[in-house]
C-alpha cells in the first residue's frame, strides 16, 4: 500500500512537470488557432514590405492578454533595428534604430 502511494505521488509530480513545460510557443499556437493573433508568416511579410533589410531574429513576448513579436532587422547599410509588432493586428508598436 505504501509503495502504491509513493508511485502514485511520483506519477503526479512527473505529470505536473509537463504542465510547467508549456511554452510561449505553445501559447502562441493556441492563440493563433483561436483566431486571437495573426500568423507569424503574415506579420513577417508585412515587416519585409515596410522595412528595408533582412530579418535576423524574431522573439515572441507575451503575458496573459498581449502578444508582441520583436524583430531584429539588419539594413543593407549595416544598421540594426528592433521592431515591436502587435501580434493581434500586425501594427508596429515601436521601432528602435535607424531605417
Amino acid at each position: 500500500m505504501r509503495w502504491t502511494t509513493i508511485i502514485l505521488g511520483a506519477s503526479l509530480l512527473a505529470g505536473g512537470g509537463q504542465a510547467l513545460a508549456y511554452s510561449e510557443q505553445d501559447s502562441a499556437r493556441d492563440a493563433y488557432q483561436r483566431g486571437e493573433i495573426m500568423s507569424l508568416e503574415d506579420i513577417r511579410r508585412n515587416i519585409q514590405r515596410d522595412f528595408n533589410g533582412q530579418i535576423i531574429g524574431t522573439k515572441l513576448k507575451s503575458n496573459e492578454t498581449d502578444y508582441v513579436y520583436k524583430f531584429r532587422i539588419l539594413s543593407p547599410d549595416g544598421n540594426m533595428m528592433t521592431i515591436d509588432v502587435d501580434a493581434r493586428t500586425s501594427r508596429v508598436i515601436n521601432v528602435k534604430g535607424r531605417r
